[in-house]
């Protein structure tokens, strides 16, 4: 080996470990008399300092993550005896999502995490998702009513952060532990993603700050458009898999403007998911676009003077309008990047030079309270909906609220047509339409003219079969409600996020052959429903923990042919008993 070669291998050396040296320093103004280290035995004490470190180490990715205060982030850490390879748990309940965070500090900035180490944040992971308090620490435990909340959440979505000083990418073996368990909780959304902290990122927080340093780029713009005055802007349409990069680069440093980041798995989040995948050509038509704030744009030589293309210089850039439409690109690009080929997007970037002090507020407001379309304002032109409304009114002296905007009857007078979408799809006994309702409920709605609108609303469904499934619907959730204060853990997590395939379930032991019947005595079936509640719960927990013991059960009750297979092996239970 070379003198030279050998110099600069020392040089690098010296480097990370200067670099090593301003994240300590920094870890230790920030978090002094907030980590709690009380939880220390006599033994460990001589490497106080060290478990300080990993600790704010922790708590500065959970910073990272959700821009939280040092005293808030101190408050996640949960590392100590029996942690499961759990070292920071936060909850952000505005973006309904979770972040957990492993740190290892390392002092060389140069290591990695093991195989072993990956090996047993997927142990902990998975048994945090399956809500099995009971093998993890005392510190976590105490959290546990918090964290159950958020588990029940069937939108919440989950960033495993790995954070360390050594390097910023796994070793082959630990990434391969992460790629076979992303793609096991992934199996039908995207609710887990990965997050590798190492010191170059560490470095540039103590340098830039924990938001990161501002975000340039350079973006192609197609049949691109320009206003000067007042204010200079720059229009056109981007590529769908260009968006998706911003968000796989940045994440919700995006909208660092914006009053709310991507909201995760979302109805409408699903429905944007939904276009691209299956009508990519389609999406300039069918989404309302993007609004960028920057500190300055400048168009480059690239492109020349014509219109059709353009390449663009774009500096501390925000998205405060479309964080939505972000989020799902790049949703969509992790399942199909493919399907992004032929996808285009409506884009604004305002330039915000020479403008007032408060004009970058103003947009941001303004481009955040426009009243949008729904799915209901069409449903409401349905003449079904109409004959129905009258119907119940007339029938059975109920409000049947359909338009939007209207005061949503008390639930003895009446119901939403969003009550009957539900429980209607729940009596289908289609187990498709009962995945639908857990995971994109807008989609048995967005065309009044096809299936499975039609198969829910049309001549055949009568006042008295809304009314009494929106009856049943109200009931089990009643019930289940009241079990759930007493159930934990892992049948806790069944009676919550199973409660559509309960339905369903309740719904085939009943005399659904007479729910349109105008005579017959339909509180029978009312008083039925603590049994038959009762048993259809015990029945799907025993099958649940016998086929499906390892799954994560929010996205399982997503899964229509796993949701089948429960409907089918729970009604055999049934049958035999």
């Amino acid at each position: 080996m070379s003198a030279w070669l050998q110099g600069m291998m020392r040089g690098g050396i010296a480097m990370r470990a200067l670099h090593v040296h301003h994240v300590k320093d920094s870890l230790t103004q920030d978090f002094t008399g907030l980590i709690d280290m009380s939880d220390l035995a006599d033994n460990q004490r001589a490497q106080s300092d060290t478990i300080f470190l990993s600790r704010a180490l922790a708590a500065r990715a959970v910073q990272r993550f959700t821009g939280c205060t040092p005293d808030v982030a101190a408050a996640a850490v949960t590392d100590g005896f029996h942690d499961h390879a759990i070292d920071a748990l936060a909850i952000d309940t505005e973006n309904r999502r979770i972040v957990i965070v492993q740190s290892k500090l390392d002092n060389s900035g140069d290591a990695g995490l093991s195989q072993a180490d990956a090996l047993k944040v997927r142990n902990g992971c998975s048994d945090l998702f399956n809500m099995r308090f009971d093998r993890f620490s005392s510190r976590l435990q105490a959290r546990r009513s918090e964290i159950t909340e958020a588990l029940s959440d069937a939108s919440v979505t989950f960033i495993i952060v790995v954070a360390t000083t050594g390097r910023s990418t796994l070793p082959a073996e630990a990434q391969q532990v992460f790629n076979d368990f992303l793609q096991e909780v992934n199996e039908n959304d995207p609710v887990v993603s990965l997050e590798v902290l190492g010191l170059r990122e560490f470095h540039s927080m103590v340098v830039e700050g924990t938001a990161g340093p501002r975000i340039e780029l350079n973006v192609p713009i197609e049949q691109w458009g320009k206003v000067d005055l007042p204010y200079q802007a720059y229009y056109g349409l981007v590529q769908a898999a260009e968006i998706a990069s911003w968000f796989e680069q940045h994440g919700d440093r995006l909208f660092s403007q914006n009053l709310r980041k991507s909201l995760g798995n979302t109805e409408v989040n699903e429905g944007l998911t939904h276009t691209l995948l299956t009508q990519g050509e389609n999406f300039w038509y069918f989404n309302n676009g993007i609004t960028a704030l920057c500190d300055s744009i400048k168009k480059t030589p690239r492109g020349g003077s014509t219109h059709a293309y353009g390449d663009f210089a774009i500096e501390g850039m925000s998205v405060v309008n479309g964080a939505q439409t972000v989020a799902s690109i790049h949703r969509a690009a992790k399942k199909e990047e493919k399907s992004l080929e032929e996808a285009r997007v409506w884009v604004r970037f305002i330039s915000l030079e020479g403008c007032p002090p408060d004009f970058a507020t103003a947009v941001t407001r303004a481009t955040n309270t426009q009243n949008s379309v729904e799915n209901r304002d069409f449903v409401a032109l349905d003449q079904q909906q109409e004959r129905i409304r009258r119907d119940m009114l007339l029938s059975l002296q109920k409000q049947y609220s359909v338009k939007r905007g209207e005061n949503a009857p008390a639930e003895s007078d009446g119901c939403t047509v969003e009550d009957a979408i539900v429980a209607l799809s729940c009596a289908h006994n289609n187990p498709y339409y009962t995945v639908l309702t857990k995971s994109a409920v807008g989609r048995l709605s967005e065309n009044t003219e096809r299936a499975p609108y039609t198969n829910l609303f049309n001549k055949g469904t009568s006042a008295h079969r809304v009314w009494r499934c929106v009856q049943v619907m109200r009931a089990v959730e009643a019930d289940l409600a009241v079990r759930r204060k007493v159930l934990t853990d892992r049948e806790f997590a069944v009676a919550t996020h199973g409660n559509r395939v309960i339905l369903q379930l309740v719904f085939n032991q009943l005399r659904l052959d007479k729910v349109n019947d105008v005579h017959y005595d339909w509180s029978k079936e009312i008083t039925r429903l603590d049994k038959v509640t009762s048993v259809t719960l015990k029945h799907l927990t025993e099958v649940i923990e016998t086929t499906y013991s390892n799954n994560y059960l929010a996205p399982l009750f997503k899964n229509t042919a796993k949701c089948r297979d429960l409907v089918s092996q729970v009604e055999a239970k049934l049958r035999s008993a």
